[in-house]
């Protein structure tokens, strides 16, 4: 059976940084083994291309103007997962690209946009009401989905914090284009107590000949070890060895996490500073600075982290270990819906319905869970079907009858009530969230109701895999309310 595609879409290089690269190249390794991986991307270095050649199955060049935007259109056939990785990619674009008929996953930094992905990605934020999304749209955010390389998820830290930090690990990301490495170091050699200097910079630095002068220059007073592009083993290695750290708030801030390692962090580009903020205070083991480019690092900079890993009070951030489970569970779930059709609902349709309405677990589900004689159902479906308010759409999986979702307009408050269930024999296997989801995004382009659609789900307090269901589509619990003496909860979105 032929793999599902995915085609990965990021740039990297010394003017905008590897940070897009780097993450998005780690999510191919996380899927590769279940997907046929693409990578697409402008003016790759020899670097970029050894990298997608050891993870992706095929390499995409694409011109370095404008153009870029169709030609990659034009790529797509419509049966591909696409993930997109950078800051330019518009609503429009968006919308471009699901009607080709693609799935469509967005990494993003700044919540600046609207989103009408099928899922978002954000790591660094935990706020889902910062985002602005269609209602289809799942938010994978904080730290069990950081998009770290595999060396940095396959193997613990076990490390040991010292009181005084003498031995520091810089490193600014993959181009540090305002060499503030340079600055740090000239900082660090001022302070008496630092003894060891690790500093690793990436592949599209480039200040190496500056660097080095002060790396000589400085070396008959500190201990300095100065690493170009080395691998993600290399780095944990050194990682491992430093008491403490100096990195952004980008992609190398959540490798360190993983090895447990103190950091002092800030923000030298507009999208980590959000991110930077919101971490300000949070964890004993990273103490934000503000702005990396008017920051020195001082002696109580240090301090103030020695002090903090010495308190109890102060959580620690931890990085999942199931990481690659929750990427490919979703993406999974994406690839399944190729193979389901979605249509409303038609006369010929009623007997299936009959069926479904009256299985047993459906009608323990229900607040009335009487059984329903054939004739009522002849007339309730003969009339829902015309009905201005209420919207059936029944769903199959390669022609065989999968499920049903509705949608009944509550006219007094403009919500839609959302009813759905899936067949006997696809239960259990993750269908319910599929077709709810499916049936929202059916719903807004039938009916162009993008930005006004208010979704509310009542579901019984024992119907535990609905619950569930309405959780992982991001829907709000507004908590448990009595209906016909049976406890229910309500859900909206």
């Amino acid at each position: 059976m032929n793999k599902c595609t995915i085609i990965f879409r990021a740039d990297g290089g010394s003017d905008i940084g590897m940070g897009h690269f780097i993450r998005t190249l780690s999510l191919a390794e996380m899927l590769k083994d279940n997907f046929y991986c693409i990578f697409a991307t402008r003016k790759p270095t020899e670097y970029q291309i050894e990298e997608i050649k050891k993870t992706c199955d095929k390499r995409i060049d694409l011109p370095e103007d404008d153009s870029h935007f169709k030609i990659f259109l034009n790529y797509l056939k419509g049966d591909e997962i696409v993930v997109l990785d950078n800051y330019y990619y518009s609503t429009e674009y968006q919308r471009q690209i699901k009607d080709k008929g693609c799935k469509l996953v967005c990494i993003d930094d700044l919540h600046d946009k609207h989103y009408i992905a099928d899922i978002v990605i954000n790591y660094t934020i935990t706020d889902k009401k910062l985002f602005s999304t269609e209602p289809y749209t799942k938010l994978l955010t904080g730290f069990s989905y950081a998009l770290l390389r595999k060396e940095f998820l396959q193997s613990k830290s076990e490390r040991k914090i010292k009181e005084k930090f003498k031995h520091v690990f810089i490193c600014i990301g993959g181009s540090d284009f305002n060499n503030l490495t340079c600055k740090f170091l000239d900082d660090l050699n001022k302070i008496d107590q630092i003894k060891e200097i690790t500093i690793v910079t990436g592949n599209a630095y480039n200040y190496t000949h500056l660097l080095t002068e002060k790396v000589n220059k400085y070396s008959c007073k500190k201990a300095i070890k100065l690493y170009h592009n080395i691998t993600a083993g290399e780095l944990i290695t050194e990682m491992d060895k430093a008491d403490f750290g100096i990195v952004p708030c980008s992609t190398v801030l959540f490798e360190t996490i993983s090895r447990k390692l103190p950091v002092i962090i800030g923000f030298y580009v507009d999208n980590q500073k959000e991110n930077a903020l919101n971490l300000q205070d949070k964890f004993k083991q990273i103490l934000v600075t503000g702005d990396l480019n008017k920051k020195h690092i001082l002696f109580n900079d240090i301090k103030k982290l020695e002090e903090n890993m010495l308190r109890d009070s102060c959580s620690v951030p931890l990085i999942s270990e199931k990481i690659s489970e929750n990427f490919l569970k979703e993406f999974k779930i994406l690839e399944n819906e190729f193979s389901i059709s979605v249509k409303e609902a038609r006369n010929n349709d009623i007997d299936i319905y009959f069926k479904w309405a009256n299985d047993r677990e459906v009608r323990n589900n229900s607040i009335n869970s009487n059984l329903i004689k054939y004739n009522e159902h002849i007339n309730w479906f003969s009339k829902k079907i015309y009905e201005k308010n209420s919207f059936l759409y029944i769903f199959k999986k390669r022609d065989i009858p999968l499920g049903q979702v509705r949608f009944e307009k509550d006219i007094k408050d403009n919500f839609f009530i959302i009813n759905y269930s899936v067949d006997t024999n696809y239960r259990g296997l993750g269908f319910g969230r599929t077709i709810v989801r499916m049936g929202i995004e059916k719903l807004l382009k039938d009916y162009d109701l993008s930005g006004e659609l208010k979704l509310r789900a009542i579901v019984k307090e024992k119907n535990i895999a609905s619950v569930k269901v309405f959780k992982a589509l991001d829907f709000i619990s507004k908590g448990i309310k009595p209906i016909d003496k049976i406890n229910c909860f309500i859900f909206e979105k």
